[in-house]
């Protein structure tokens, strides 16, 4: 082991098991070491991280009602866009978490409103990417279970397919009658799982019989899909490759998710529109579609062929496509040039901005109260006025730099035993970025 390497265990090793924010009557230092967001943060804590400016809450509260209200003129068109737009750090992101968490709460309570939310870190590169990343986030298994449901409802529903499927159901003569429910494929039983529901079907069936069996009943899946997708021929046939594969590696969902599927070009709106469909016959109401890093649209990393392709497919989705509510985050600069770049698309995104700016020393110390509450802190800030103005001016305002000042600083504090941090310490152990 080299002498770095134990002179770092020795030290490890000699951090004292008592609690060394005691001082402050906090067991942890709650600012984020990193100052960006986490994305995987609980519900109940972003809701605490609201925005620093009253007017920020009322545009992104307002955005949702806004987005929740009926359309009178046309309940299917749920349409509606807004942006947020700030520097690199500014706090986008938490703002979209912020978003989410209203919605989950609103999801969660006893309202008829069901937003279902969709999170999605950056946009891709393409816009079957796009969608890939949408489809993702709901889930393999979810997907898989939401087209069963469909499957076996209709099957359920129809007279017609049950008589075809009528000489392949098990023989339900048996002694006892509790044992009925467990061979007859509609029972409440075996509804409940595509799994379950199958295996009644073919659990006792001898080889030449199966395959007669996975003829038919593959006509009808394919049937039930191509009606459900209003005869969109390959986004039918692609759900039905997409729940007929068989367990492990599905190489039909690894296609759909990474935007590699190429039959699939061209098709992106009826395979949004189904999604969405699929969710809606869940019981959600609604579908927002939350996205983070929009400006890498812009951001120079695609050729000019492919930022020109997907800039088009996007508008046409955004045109084609009015069943969702969508809320993006980009940089103001990406934005100027997706506005020269497509002012129409700029337009679809921008129904509504969001701005967010660097910070005033009221709010670096509304926001350093904010994370020391989330440690059930209670007292006066730590930090001094000339303090609070130093960080904020040596870091811009920026608040991803001012929240990985306060955990740099507030750590160095709790070592050194100084519970209140003036401009001295500060300016003497403030961490360069």
């Amino acid at each position: 082991m080299s002498d770095e390497l134990k002179g770092l265990e020795g030290l490890l090793a000699l951090q004292p098991e008592e609690n060394k924010y005691a001082q402050w009557g906090i067991e942890f230092n709650p600012f984020p070491r990193s100052g960006t967001s986490n994305i995987n943060g609980s519900d109940e804590v972003n809701r605490q991280l609201k925005p620093l400016v009253q007017k920020t809450t009322n545009e992104i509260t307002r955005f949702i009602l806004n987005a929740l209200q009926s359309n009178e003129l046309d309940s299917k068109d749920q349409f509606i866009s807004a942006t947020i737009v700030g520097d690199y750090g500014s706090g986008k992101t938490q703002m979209l978490m912020y978003a989410k968490s209203l919605l989950n709460g609103v999801k969660d309570s006893e309202s008829r409103l069901k937003p279902y939310t969709i999170y999605i870190d950056n946009p891709g590169g393409s816009i079957q990417e796009f969608i890939g990343n949408v489809i993702g986030k709901i889930g393999e298994e979810n997907v898989r279970k939401y087209v069963w449901n469909h499957i076996i409802n209709t099957i359920q529903n129809s007279p017609e397919i049950k008589e075809q499927l009528k000489p392949y159901e098990p023989n339900s003569a048996v002694l006892f009658s509790e044992m009925k429910d467990s061979l007859n494929p509609y029972a409440e039983v075996n509804t409940t799982s595509y799994k379950q529901f199958l295996d009644v079907f073919i659990r006792n069936m001898n080889p030449q019989k199966k395959r007669k069996f996975d003829d038919l009943f593959s006509n009808i899946v394919q049937t039930i899909l191509n009606d459900d997708t209003n005869n969109s021929t390959t986004v039918a046939y692609y759900f039905y490759e997409f729940i007929s594969a068989d367990f492990g590696i599905n190489k039909t969902w690894e296609a759909l998710t990474s935007g590699k599927l190429k039959q699939m070009d061209g098709k992106e709106a009826e395979a949004i529109r189904y999604i969405v469909k699929l969710l809606k016959r869940e019981g959600f109401t609604h579908v927002f579609i939350l996205v983070d890093e929009f400006e890498d649209l812009t951001a120079g990393r695609l050729s000019k062929a492919q930022q020109d392709n997907y800039i088009h497919n996007l508008r046409i989705l955004l045109d084609q496509h009015r069943e969702w509510c969508l809320l993006f985050a980009i940089n103001p600069h990406a934005l100027e040039r997706l506005q020269v770049l497509s002012p129409p698309l700029a337009d679809r995104v921008l129904v509504r901005r969001i701005a967010l700016d660097n910070l005033s020393n009221e709010e670096v110390k509304n926001v350093y109260s904010t994370y020391l509450s989330l440690a059930k802190y209670q007292g006066e800030l730590p930090f001094t006025d000339e303090a609070i103005d130093y960080i904020r001016e040596a870091n811009d305002g920026n608040l991803r730099r001012v929240l990985k000042a306060a955990f740099a600083l507030f750590e160095t504090a709790a070592d050194k035993g100084v519970a209140v941090l003036d401009k001295d310490f500060v300016e003497t152990n403030m961490p360069t970025f």
